[in-house]
């Protein structure tokens, strides 16, 4: 996110550069005992999960099959991101993935009512049926330490 590069942490920058330059990128973070270890191998797609969920239907519509999916969003209710993951799962976006890297989730909007489950477990409870890897607290996202991945471009990520 080219507005947020003062507040970018130097690994931010650093992944950045790597992209640009078409140098390998490493990433190192710190990960969720959610997590379901191993390796992925294939094409990058994904984002903000409200823009994903958005073109469903559409001429814009991602293909998610053998892809490694990545998701992110900022400001969403856990409702909402329950919602959004349930129509991927509806659309049969999620049963034929490669893997799942899971970023930041921030500036949940506070509820009178509770939902009762972080975006994490939310996102976990969708997804546990199915044997790929999930990644949790992967550095993408709305935050500082947003790194740079390269969507559409084959990739080996190992765990």
């Amino acid at each position: 996110m080219p507005y947020t590069f003062n507040e970018a942490t130097p690994e931010s920058l650093a992944s950045l550069k790597a992209a640009l330059f078409g140098e390998e990128i490493r990433y190192d973070y710190h990960p969720s005992p959610l997590n379901r270890e191993g390796y992925m191998q294939g094409i990058l797609i994904g984002g903000n999960l409200t823009l994903l969920v958005m073109t469903i239907g559409s001429a814009s519509e991602v293909d998610y099959e053998d892809k490694i999916l990545f998701i992110e969003d900022i400001g969403e209710r856990p409702a909402a991101i329950d919602r959004m993951m349930h129509m991927l799962k509806r659309a049969g976006k999620l049963n034929k993935l490669k893997g799942l890297i899971v970023g930041a989730f921030n500036e949940l909007p506070e509820e009178k009512i509770p939902f009762g489950q972080s975006p994490e477990e939310i996102i976990w409870e969708v997804v546990k049926e199915y044997e790929y890897p999930v990644w949790f607290n992967f550095p993408i996202g709305h935050i500082d330490d947003n790194r740079a991945v390269v969507v559409g471009k084959k990739g080996l990520f190992i765990n």
